[in-house]
C-alpha cells in the first residue's frame, strides 16, 4: 500500500520485513483427525523396521557385553546392603 510505506516509491516497510517468507497450510478442522490418523499408521511402519542397515553395519558390539556387566557394579555394594538393611527394618515396622 503506497500509503502505508511513507510516499517512498516502493519501499518495504518494517512490517513487510518481518512477515515469514514460508507459505502457511490451512488445515480444516474436519481434516486434523484424518491426518493424524494417516501420520500414526506411517509411523508404526517406520518404528518396526528398526535402525537403517547402513546403521546396523558401521556399529561395533563387540564390547557390549563388557558394557552390560559393568551396569551391574553401577550401585556400590555398600548401598545396595543399606537398602536391604533399611527394607528389613521396615518390614519389621
Amino acid at each position: 500500500d503506497p500509503a502505508q510505506d511513507g510516499g517512498n516509491g516502493g519501499s518495504h516497510s518494517q512490517r513487510d520485513e518481518l512477515k515469514p517468507s514460508i507459505p502457511t497450510l490451512s488445515i480444516r478442522e474436519d481434516d486434523v483427525l484424518r491426518i493424524l490418523k494417516e501420520f500414526l499408521r506411517n509411523f508404526e511402519k517406520l518404528r518396526d523396521e528398526g535402525p537403517p542397515k547402513e546403521i546396523q553395519d558401521i556399529r561395533d558390539n563387540s564390547k557390549d557385553g563388557e558394557y552390560w556387566e559393568s551396569m551391574t557394579r553401577i550401585i556400590p555394594e555398600r548401598t545396595l546392603k543399606l537398602w536391604d538393611a533399611l527394607g528389613a527394618a521396615l518390614l519389621e515396622y
